[in-house]
Formats: C-alpha cells, structure tokens, sequence
C-alpha cells in the first residue's frame, strides 16, 4: 500500500475538463493510473458519498447537489452532507433546517422535511440499514428517522455536535464544541471527554477503534469501541478533517493541500501521506467518501474534487 500511494506523490495532477455550465461530466481518465484525477467546478463542493456506484457532492453556497454527470439538483440553503439509503438519497440542509429526500434514479425532490424546533441545523448525516441519523448542531442532539423522514426519535449530545458514523458498536458523534465524542447503542447514550482534542469532527470506527480527527488541534485520537477510552494518538496531522473507514485502511483527510494520511488500523500509525494540491486550510470543511475502487474528496474554496486511486 505504501509504495502504490507513495507513486502518488511523484505524479503530476492532471486537470479534467470543467463543467461549470453544466453541458457535460467533467473529469476524464489520466494518462497515469495511479494519478489522482481533479475535477474543477464552479461551486464549492463539501458533502460526497457513494450513490449507485458514483460521487455525488454538495455545492453549499449554490445550494445544490451535483451528481456524477453533473445534474444539478436545487436542495435549499447550504446543503452539507448527504447519504444514500433504499429510500433515496437524504441530504442535511443547514440553512433551511431541513432534510431533503431526493430520487437517485431521476434526480427529483420526493420532499423537504423540517427539523423542528425552528432554528434547528441539520448537519451530519448517515444511515445504518434501517434508520436515518441527523445531527442537529444548534440543539445539541442527533435524531433518529426511518426511512420516510418521520422521527424516530432524539437524543442530546454534547454542544456542537458535527459529524456521525454508523458502527458495529453504535452510532457515533463528534462533538465540536463539548470536545468530547457520544455513543448511542440500543437506546443508551454515553458520552466521553477527549482531553487534548479540541473541534473533533470527522468519526469513523474500523477494526474495534474509534478515529476522530481533532481539527484544531491537528490530530487523531484514537479509542477502543468497546470501552470509549483512548488507546492511541496519532499527532501531525494538520486540520485533520474528514475521515473515512475503508477496508483495509483509515483515511484522514487534512484541508491544507488536501493531504490524505493513510493509516494503518492495526498499529495506529501513517502508513503514507498524499498530496494532493497547494490549497491552504478552508472556511468550510473538507469532505471525503470510498467510492467503488476510488477516495474521493472535496475542498470547497479551490472548487476542486479529487478522485484518488487506492490500491
């Protein structure tokens, strides 16, 4: 694995085609296999996830999704993050305090659901096979939904909560502002301090751990899913931002550059870092997902998606 990512960064970054008026799919196969392929946009992208085999995005200041052959779909005010679930495809729109439901065979809206209370800000979002997870930032929660958008039920976090993440152990969330992380398994929330990490966000739990990037303090934390308590720490990982469980590895996903640091989920060490552009850190977030044999990832203000070979 080290030597296949490695080669990445001695490969020049090819520019795909842009798409910005929308006529055609950009992006198109580089000479080198193993490049990463760059997509440049009109809008900044954050939210990616898998949809039948291809990347869709959130455009957040457009106030769209963008499918893999660019179909805009008008979701409301600063979409964020989106899954895809038998459903549809469900998007967290922060501006509007809704959820969208979006057809992923044609495109079209099926409908917008209020977050209620008023002022609600759903941003995280996954799904674990039967129910929709959201998290609502200003309320200090995530809410449980079936698969028509009707609530389940809530349950409080810590203050600002971000991200969440589907487990064997739970569902997990990441709590920006308490600096803490929170479990929900079978109806039981607990929730644990993380001393030395402040602005966790990006969560993922693979081979028994939890990884939570520490955004402002530019590292991972590492703890055991069984018991919450650390077990690792892996420092120098400058705004460390999204991560992303994949099969054989941990990808962190750092928003100067980006840089994605590949760990080792056994030993909790970097097994390789890639660069992937000269970008600085961004107002907003980065976002990254495992698409089919690819990691894709989004940096919002240089309007760019890379799609990076894995081995």
């Amino acid at each position: 694995m080290r030597g296949a990512l490695a080669a990445l960064l001695a490969a020049s970054l090819v520019l795909a085609g842009c798409s910005g008026d929308g006529s055609e799919p950009a992006g198109s196969p580089s000479a080198d296999p193993d490049a990463p392929e760059v997509t440049e946009l009109d809008a900044g992208p954050v939210g990616v996830a898998e949809v039948d085999g291809e990347a869709w995005t959130t455009l957040v200041r457009d106030g769209a999704v963008r499918t893999a052959d660019d179909l805009r779909i008008d979701v409301g005010e600063f979409p964020l993050r989106l899954v895809d679930t038998p459903s549809g495809v469900w998007v967290s729109v922060i501006g509007d305090g809704t959820v969208v439901q979006i057809d992923s065979g044609t495109g079209e809206v099926l409908q917008t659901v209020p977050i209620k209370p008023t002022g609600s800000e759903p941003e995280g979002i996954a799904w674990d096979g039967e129910s929709l997870w959201v998290v609502d930032q200003a309320g200090g929660r995530v809410l449980q939904l079936d698969g028509d958008g009707t609530k389940v039920t809530s349950y409080s976090t810590d203050t600002e909560p971000r991200l969440v993440a589907v487990g064997e152990s739970g569902v997990w969330v990441a709590n920006y502002g308490g600096s803490s992380v929170t479990r929900i398994a079978g109806g039981r929330v607990e929730t644990a301090k993380l001393p030395g990490c402040t602005g966790p966000q990006g969560i993922a739990e693979s081979a028994g751990k939890v990884w939570i990037s520490c955004t402002l303090s530019g590292k991972v934390v590492v703890l055991n899913a069984g018991t919450m308590k650390q077990v690792g720490e892996i420092p120098d990982v400058p705004d460390a931002d999204a991560v992303v469980a994949g099969d054989d590895s941990v990808y962190v996903v750092g928003q100067s550059g980006p840089t994605v640091y590949v760990v080792d989920p056994k030993t909790a060490e970097v097994a390789d870092t890639v660069v992937l552009d000269d970008a600085p850190p961004t107002s907003e977030n980065v976002g990254a997902a495992v698409v089919g044999a690819d990691l894709v990832v989004t940096h919002p203000d240089v309007r760019k998606i890379y799609t990076v070979p894995l081995p």
